[in-house]
């Protein structure tokens, strides 16, 4: 499919999901994941957020495909093959802490006076209008979610919001295994009112987050549409 996006974006920049999806066929929740692959790929860049969000085909990425596909001649490929240049590029990446995929390839050292600060972190956001703290915002994203999606599966809402973006608890968890989890600790919002309902099921959302584990998750939730200050 991400082919299918590739040719379109050649010839049409900058263009927008409905766009592509008019062009493509592509749409709904498989746009959704395609778009997230390619754009960690470096395959495409994004403009905008939420839904205003514009895709182009990376220039570095057609670039790349250029120069693969006219290779042939001695000539040519001794320009491709020029010792330093693709060792520059891969140091520049390191140098400036490119994100690849969902993990930052060079992060900031973690120092005595960081884990000090993200301790006291009481930052609030606001979201639809109410003002919430880091786990109550994530919590009322997800409600958000699955108000508008109703029928949004437990496979397919972990789709939407990964465990990577919190590693060692996940986004969510099944009422049960949050229950497991937690032990002693509440790690969860484990309250029956702050349960959410997803096909019938109960899940319950971590209440671990600190100011470093908030940012990557609020840029998904603009991703999907939900503006947040």
């Amino acid at each position: 499919m991400n082919e299918q996006v590739i040719e379109f974006l050649k010839g049409t920049p900058n263009s927008n999901k409905t766009a592509i999806t008019a062009a493509t066929g592509i749409k709904g929740l498989p746009l959704f994941n395609l778009l997230k692959k390619m754009l960690g790929d470096a395959q495409i860049t994004a403009q905008g957020e939420g839904q205003e969000s514009t895709y182009s085909l990376n220039e570095n990425y057609s670039k790349g495909q250029v120069a693969e596909e006219n290779t042939g001649t001695d000539e040519q490929n001794e320009k491709v093959d020029q010792p330093g240049a693709e060792v520059k590029e891969e140091v520049k990446e390191e140098q400036t802490g490119a994100i690849v995929g969902n993990e930052v390839r060079k992060e900031e050292p973690i120092t005595k006076e960081t884990k000090a600060s993200t301790s006291r972190d009481n930052s609030k956001y606001l979201f639809m209008g109410a003002e919430y703290g880091k786990g109550p915002l994530v919590r009322a994203v997800v409600a958000k979610y699955v108000e508008d999606n109703p029928d949004t599966t437990y496979k397919q809402l972990k789709e939407i919001f990964p465990d990577t973006l919190m590693k060692r608890f996940g986004v969510f968890a099944s009422e049960t295994e949050a229950k497991k989890l937690s032990g002693n600790k509440p790690r969860y919002f484990l309250k029956p009112e702050q349960m959410i309902k997803v096909k019938g099921q109960s899940i319950a959302i971590c209440n671990q987050w600190t100011a470093a584990l908030i940012e990557p998750f609020i840029k998904e939730a603009k991703e999907l549409g939900y503006k947040i200050k």
